[in-house]
């Protein structure tokens, strides 16, 4: 039984003694039938607000406080305000009516609700007819109209939320809501409207094309209030498991066209996915997002047939602002995300930017590349990113001009050198690939990133730098480029504008991991330990795996604030299998008790022989050798494959940044030649020709 079927069940108590018509003025409440007719057309409307349209109706006069409600409706009051809220104004849309102009549904402040109308009952809808108006003859019947379950995509119930979409089970991203219902393309007829409406409607419809149908007015948004928008991953609906993957690319696309809008703050994909994933309601989704409003959907294919249902909510209100359905062959889909993107824009009156988009022609090369793009995510590892290569390359193969899958690749090249060595070969085929897609399409932001992290590896400052702003120009929302662009800023010592880009990055993705570990990091470098250890604390609890970085950037802080009983439990989280764990734990006892040093220094050396990689825990040994440190730091910063090099920056170690051995370091990787002609961080200055860093 599909999920709006087991609600209807359910909210049929509360109106268990209306089985034939309730009928006002131009409304018709087919009670049994379970529908409602406005001005003789059918309104979509979910079960649990046609049960309390039911409820009401059946009693007018009537005082309902909101607990009478939830126990004849939901059969308990353990729902939250919001819920009810939400129902309550989707009654008033269906009736054509908002709470600051309405007619029938009156709320009593303290109390609950009221419903004023001359109803009458009829035992069918012939029987009574709506100011003395004959039935249309063409109207649906249950026998003739497509069903709920044909038009609409599941609902998910308030006492069932939905499982995973991997999962395939039904989703419903905040609680009482569920994936959205069809909105017809002309709004229902609206008793008491002003006549200027209707011309300033039209007015912009006609601003947008034919093509943008509202069923919503435009609302105004005041002049001190930016409004940002979370967009919620589509939910497939009656598809395969693996339909997931192309609902969370097509939702990601539209993030990115919807961040052209000017004025319009957007959550990045990541937190939008977690949202949903975590089923926050509306008041959650204010307070952990920060978001004014919602873009929430669902996607069903059929063959060559594509059916996407839309609706922007206002959070946490719950309103309704517009909602429209799409049914187009599926080569349109991406024609269809540049519509959504002017009716979100014309609907919150905003302005949509003139950006090129990308020119896509063909879906199937599409998801191909977005199953290929995941395929490192789901399982990470050197053996996961090299099968990913060759099938990027058998892709590119089979598909030549397709510039996503040449800056696929570029990018997944450059991924790979972080777990694997570095050859020339691999830099070439991924300069070549990039060059490649920016043929095909110039905008192309994996390739731009390619370049971009090329120069940067090769320590050339400028077109690194150039190179990312340009693709974040692009890419606004793309968290995971805004924090890797900061930690270049950071390894290169502008601390200040690093934490700014990471400050966005969290603004824009508040629920993402990696935002929020990057930040972070640099406030440690910037010597505010105790603000570092909130954010790593919270990105110890958002930490979507095992994240094996997370106990040593952890332990370091907690090193740094002389919480030694902390750096101890970090220890213990440590991977066994990556040696380093003893090497800290002695670490840890020695700088507690100088006098144990001499074993700290044989457990050091010990897990560089086992690991084959630096330890940086030599950094706070009493007389570090700074130029063996700093040859050390060199590979992640040239890399970028982890957070270590920032610890030249840290106040503690203003030593190491005295050192002879760190001029050296500034000339080898070109850093004091940006500075000079870029601009000096804050923290250094020009002494002839060296550098002096406080």
């Amino acid at each position: 039984m599909a999920a709006w079927e087991r609600e209807r069940d359910v909210s049929a108590g509360a109106g268990e003694g209306s089985t034939g018509w309730i009928v006002f003025d131009a409304v018709e409440v087919d009670c049994a039938g379970r529908r409602l007719f406005v001005g003789g057309s059918e309104v979509p409307l979910e079960p649990k607000a046609f049960a309390v349209l039911v409820l009401l109706a059946s009693h007018p006069g009537r005082a309902f406080d909101r607990d009478e409600i939830l126990d004849a409706v939901w059969g308990h009051r353990h729902v939250t305000p919001g819920v009810l809220n939400r129902v309550v104004t989707l009654i008033r849309q269906a009736l054509g009516e908002s709470a600051e102009e309405n007619r029938y549904l009156h709320t009593l402040h303290g109390v609950g609700y009221r419903f004023d109308a001359a109803t009458r009952q009829a035992a069918a809808r012939g029987g009574v007819s709506p100011q003395g108006r004959k039935p249309d003859a063409n109207a649906p019947d249950s026998a003739s109209a497509r069903t709920t379950a044909e038009r609409h995509a599941p609902l998910a119930t308030d006492a069932e939320p939905m499982a995973d979409a991997r999962a395939g089970a039904q989703r419903a991203v905040v609680e009482g809501t569920a994936t959205p219902v069809e909105r017809r393309t002309a709004a229902p007829v609206r008793p008491s409207r002003k006549p200027g409406f209707a011309w300033l409607a039209l007015g912009v419809c006609a601003l947008i094309g034919a093509g943008y149908l509202f069923t919503r007015r435009a609302v105004e948004v005041p002049a001190n209030a930016v409004p940002t928008l979370v967009v919620l991953p589509l939910h497939p609906v009656g598809a395969a498991a693996d339909e997931s993957v192309f609902a969370e690319g097509l939702s990601e696309e539209l993030i990115t066209r919807l961040a052209r809008i000017d004025g319009l703050h957007l959550i990045s994909q990541t937190s939008a996915a977690l949202a949903q994933t975590d089923k926050l309601n509306l008041n959650q989704l204010a307070e952990r997002l920060h978001v004014t409003h919602a873009l929430e959907g669902s996607l069903r294919q059929a063959g060559q047939q594509l059916r996407i249902d839309l609706r922007l909510i206002e959070i946490p209100a719950g309103r309704t602002l517009w909602a429209q359905d799409y049914n187009r062959a599926l080569a349109d889909v991406f024609a269809i995300q540049s519509e959504i993107a002017q009716s979100v824009a014309a609907t919150l009156t905003l302005k949509l930017g003139l950006q090129r988009t990308p020119v896509e022609t063909d879906p199937q090369l599409f998801r191909e590349y977005l199953e290929l793009r995941r395929r490192p995510l789901d399982n990470p590892g050197a053996g996961e990113y090299a099968k990913t290569i060759e099938l990027l390359r058998a892709f590119v193969a089979r598909a030549p001009d397709y510039a996503r899958a040449h800056g696929l690749l570029a990018r997944v090249l450059l991924q790979e050198l972080r777990v694997s060595s570095a050859t020339p070969a691999d830099h070439a085929e991924a300069a070549r690939e990039a060059a490649r897609a920016l043929e095909l399409d110039p905008d192309q932001v994996e390739a731009h990133t390619a370049l971009a992290t090329l120069a940067c590896r090769a320590a050339d400052w400028t077109k690194c730098m150039n190179g990312f702003q340009h693709v974040l120009a692009l890419a606004p929302t793309e968290t995971m480029l805004r924090s890797t662009y900061g930690r270049w800023l950071a390894a290169t010592g502008y601390l200040d504008e690093a934490l700014r880009q990471s400050d966005i990055a969290v603004a824009s993705d508040p629920l993402n991991y990696t935002a929020i570990f990057y930040r972070a990091r640099v406030l440690d470098t910037l010597g505010r330990h105790d603000e570092a250890h909130g954010g790593l604390e919270t990105a110890a609890h958002s930490a979507p795996y095992s994240a094996g970085r997370l106990p040593y950037a952890r332990w370091f802080n907690a090193i740094w604030r002389h919480d030694y009983a902390a750096a101890r439990a970090c220890v213990a989280e440590m991977p066994a299998e990556e040696y380093f764990r003893e090497a800290y734990a002695a670490t840890t006892d020695a700088l507690v008790d100088p006098s144990r040093w001499p074993q700290a220094d044989l457990q050091i050396e010990a897990s560089e022989r086992a690991s084959g990689h630096y330890n940086f825990v030599r950094i706070l040994k009493p007389r570090p050798d700074f130029a063996g440190i700093l040859a050390g730091l060199e590979v992640p910063m040239l890399t970028g494959s982890s957070s270590y090099n920032l610890l030249m920056w840290n106040p503690e170690y203003a030593a190491l940044r005295r050192d002879p051995a760190f001029q050296d370091f500034l000339r080898r990787t070109h850093v004091i030649d940006y500075w000079r002609s870029n601009g000096w961080p804050a923290q250094c200055h020009a002494d002839g020709e060296r550098a002096i860093c406080e």
